[in-house]
């Protein structure tokens, strides 16, 4: 359908909105919401805005008034909305949400608030040309990544160690941050630890988690750890976590996981190389710690203009 441009708009657009519709729906079940994805722009107009007559209420939407009356009988008979008398008019009523209709509205809101993190996300393209515009976003919408995307930002979390298994979630996830950011500097020394972090870092008394989403295998970041015995320090490398996971906490807790190894440990202190362009990773090292110091030899990334170390202090 691509193929004929703007031709096929209105079908593609069709077809971009019956897929979000059943995208949503099955976030619903999966959270035990009892509405249906249609629902939600009426129940939206009537949380916020109260009592409404069917004519007001398609005239709000711009849709039609038959169109927002087979939504109203069905959402009647399930108990969402109920009729009161208009009180300057006995002859019309007006629609309300009911006591269950607003609690699912409640229970539907977390679910709103992260959905809409994920597709302002996905929208977000720099681009003139709305038709490259609109073919990136069915490219990551139409994969049935917006379900799993929603629920990764609703789920718990859990920080484990690195496995076999999670060997290709380890490289996209640090590939697609180097691409992103660095497009031109990815290195051979790159490839060599994201393609086997076991050889590169673990088998070298290092260590690599994972964040994982409970429940799944799904996995949204990554860090590890390279311990150096003569400098009694360690360096922290590989920190990404899922672009449509971020302002989760993820990141920190990874961090609070390799500072409490390195307590662990009993080095002295943890050192980690990053650029400065990449001002919220900074900001995160700095909490935690982490002072912008002079680099005792140079990087072996071009992209790595900026050292940092954190002084452990020894446990009484």
């Amino acid at each position: 359908m691509e193929r004929f441009g703007v031709l096929s708009m209105g079908s593609r657009l069709k077809r971009l909105s019956d897929h979000l519709f059943q995208e949503v729906q099955g976030i619903y079940q999966e959270y035990g919401i009892p509405i249906s994805g249609t629902y939600f722009p009426i129940l939206r107009l009537l949380q916020l805005s109260g009592a409404m007559s069917v004519m007001d209420m398609a005239e709000k939407l711009k849709v039609s008034h038959p169109a927002v009356s087979k939504q109203v009988t069905k959402m009647l008979k399930e108990g969402l909305l109920e009729k009161e008398l208009d009180p300057c008019d006995q002859r019309r009523s007006h629609l309300k949400l009911s006591a269950d209709g607003h609690q699912a509205m409640a229970q539907v809101e977390p679910i709103l608030q992260e959905m809409k993190v994920v597709l302002d996300g996905v929208i977000n393209i720099p681009s003139a040309n709305f038709l490259q515009a609109l073919e990136q976003v069915e490219r990551q919408l139409l994969g049935n990544e917006l379900t799993e995307m929603v629920i990764d930002r609703l789920s718990r979390v859990n920080i484990i160690p690195y496995k076999e298994t999670h060997q290709s979630a380890f490289f996209a996830l640090n590939m697609h941050w180097l691409e992103s950011y660095f497009p031109d500097q990815v290195i051979e020394a790159d490839y060599q630890v994201l393609e086997d972090p076991q050889a590169s870092i673990i088998d070298k008394s290092g260590f690599v988690w994972m964040a994982i989403r409970e429940g799944s295998e799904r996995a949204l970041g990554t860090l590890a750890m390279l311990p150096d015995s003569q400098a009694n320090s360690t360096a922290l490398l590989k920190l990404a976590v899922a672009e449509h996971a971020q302002g989760k906490g993820i990141a920190q807790r990874l961090m609070d996981q390799a500072i409490a190894q390195a307590r662990q440990m009993g080095v002295e202190k943890m050192t980690l190389e990053t650029a400065s362009c990449l001002e919220a990773a900074k900001r995160l090292y700095e909490k935690n710690g982490f002072v912008e110091m002079p680099a005792p030899k140079p990087s072996l990334y071009e992209r790595a203009d900026v050292y940092m170390e954190k002084i452990l202090e020894k446990s009484l």
